[in-house]
């Protein structure tokens, strides 16, 4: 064979190869996230320069943020929250109370269960040595927030012994709100029972 169509042979092929990747990504767009696109669907968000639409566009474009939110790992989670926090936070404002439950429930909420698991399936001194970092990283937080000022003595007994007994179902019982506030440490949790069940 001579070199010039050996060349030739190549990158017909590699033209083929390319190509079929290109079809193959362009297929299955829709099954990949990655923090850059969950950034451009809460920054285009439909009613979001006071525009009315309907109740059908506003749950498919909710349900198109959760899901491909529920698609990054916690890495990509980090840097989404880090690029783009303020972005996160006008789209959950922008939704109404019950929007802002289903958004919770679906992003937020999986948490709970991946890291009551985790517990139950660790060593019991390992457990025990988790959940006093949780119940830290619950007071450290809570204790920063404008909301730990306002309290009653009464709330914050009942919130301290909340935290002190069982951290997973003070999480599980608190607000939306403070659900939403709470999921980079939830996040962090799962990461450290995972960490540690390995």
């Amino acid at each position: 064979m001579k070199p010039r169509r050996i060349w030739t042979t190549v990158a017909v092929l590699l033209a083929l190869i390319w190509a079929a990747v290109a079809i193959v990504m362009r297929k299955t767009d829709h099954l990949v996230s990655w923090p850059a696109k969950v950034i451009a669907l809460v920054e285009e968000t439909p009613w979001s320069n006071g525009s009315q639409v309907s109740a059908q566009i506003r749950q498919q474009h909710l349900n198109e943020v959760i899901i491909n939110l529920n698609r990054l790992d916690a890495q990509q989670r980090r840097s989404l929250r880090e690029d783009a926090q303020d972005s996160l936070d006008k789209f959950f404002t922008s939704l109404t109370e019950k929007e802002q439950k289903e958004y919770v429930d679906r992003t937020v909420e999986p948490y709970f269960e991946r890291i009551s698991k985790g517990l139950k399936l660790m060593p019991e001194e390992e457990r025990k040595r988790l959940v006093g970092r949780i119940r830290n990283d619950l007071k450290n937080l809570r204790g920063n927030s404008a909301d730990g000022e306002r309290l009653s003595d009464q709330d914050r007994e009942f919130m301290e012994f909340m935290i002190a007994e069982d951290p997973i179902l003070f999480l599980r019982e608190a607000p939306t709100r403070v659900k939403m506030e709470l999921a980079p440490v939830l996040e962090e949790m799962q990461s450290r029972v995972q960490g540690m069940r390995r």
